[in-house]
């Protein structure tokens, strides 16, 4: 018998129709306001013909924006979570590429193997160390805790294989068999002796009074010379950093680290700390914010790394060159090879995504 109502509805206000003469019945505006897509299936970019959902970076994202949530106004957390996913989509849209042109090139039975020891890989290394960094007894509050992130657990285990993969095929892709002879390492040396060159540098201690902490600069002055005279009396100049100084570094003591001659703002400070003997007081030096008196307690002159030491690090520099034009190269070839939309390419242009190799390493 052939129904001439919809279900629920009278017969006389709502007639039957054939399949081809029905439309969908319209939802009130109301209802279609208040609908929202499900947390992370939001598709944010597109490889080739596979897509890419949110939950695939929100996951990171979020747990970066949960460690410093103290530190993001509440008006800049969507801003800074927008943010964030471009800057780790990046990465993740390039281990895709290249884990598509691993599933290109390798044999199907031999990606069956592939594929099941990276599962094993998972379970046996990655799974047990993600359940420790995230503070929870099993799989299953580990899973729960990623979903409450925007991500799951079967979420991160793709991923993670993709990834793993990925740096593995690169490593394979790329090889730096190139012979580096000595007439071009020599020849970086003499082309990049900048690199080299290393600035002179002192570590010093410091007692210091803040103009605005003092009525006048006669008073600021008045206080420093006391804590200058503590110290010639004998009395440690950290402890007396500790107890009255007003520099940057007072609560450790006044000591400061290695500073790089010209880096500081204070002139005279500057000149004070490249002249002064090591181990002696100075007078009362002004610099733009308040007095200071310093002491050196060791300094290096400016000085040029010798070929003979720079040997190695040159032949690495060369190496890591060779990679990156090989990398580059190889990048350029997929990209050729597989368009890629993100949502924030601009004119909704399909733009390829490059990266750096030192990501697969």
């Amino acid at each position: 018998m052939r129904p001439d109502s919809w279900v629920g509805g009278p017969a006389e206000s709502t007639p039957w129709a054939p399949p081809e003469q029905r439309t969908a019945r319209p939802q009130p505006e109301s209802l279609r306001a208040n609908l929202k897509p499900c947390p992370g299936t939001r598709i944010i970019a597109r490889v080739g013909p596979t897509a890419v959902l949110e939950s695939e970076v929100l996951g990171a994202v979020n747990e970066l924006l949960e460690q410093h949530k103290d530190r993001i106004p509440a008006d800049q957390l969507e801003a800074q979570r927008e943010l964030l996913i471009q800057q780790r989509l990046k990465g993740i849209i390039e281990a895709k590429l290249i884990y598509e042109d691993a599933r290109r090139i390798i044999p199907a039975e031999g990606w069956e193997k592939i594929h099941e020891q990276l599962l094993n890989a998972f379970e046996e290394s990655q799974l047990p160390k993600m359940i420790e960094n995230s503070g929870v007894a099993d799989r299953h509050e580990l899973d729960l805790k990623l979903r409450s992130l925007g991500t799951s657990l079967d979420q991160e285990k793709r991923a993670f294989c993709e990834r793993t993969l990925a740096q593995q095929w690169i490593q394979q892709r790329i090889k730096t068999d190139e012979e580096i002879t000595c007439d071009r390492i020599i020849g970086y040396y003499h082309s990049h002796v900048e690199e080299f060159t290393h600035p002179a540098r002192a570590k010093w201690e410091e007692l210091m009074v803040r103009f605005a902490d003092f009525p006048g600069k006669a008073e600021a002055r008045e206080a420093l010379a006391r804590m200058g005279n503590q110290v010639l009396a004998g009395a440690p100049l950290a402890e007396v950093a500790k107890r009255g100084s007003g520099g940057l570094t007072a609560a450790e003591g006044g000591g400061r680290e290695w500073t790089v001659k010209g880096s500081l703002v204070s002139k005279e400070l500057d000149q004070a700390i490249f002249t002064l003997p090591i181990g002696q007081i100075s007078p009362i030096i002004e610099g733009p914010t308040g007095l200071h008196i310093i002491r050196v307690t060791a300094r290096e002159p400016e000085r040029v790394t010798p070929f003979r030491d720079a040997q190695v690090e040159i032949r690495e520099k060369i190496v890591k060159e060779q990679r990156e034009k090989q990398f580059a190269e190889y990048m350029a070839k997929l990209e050729a090879q597989t368009p890629v939309w993100t949502i924030f390419d601009k004119n909704d242009e399909q733009t390829i995504i490059s990266g750096r190799p030192d990501q697969h390493r």
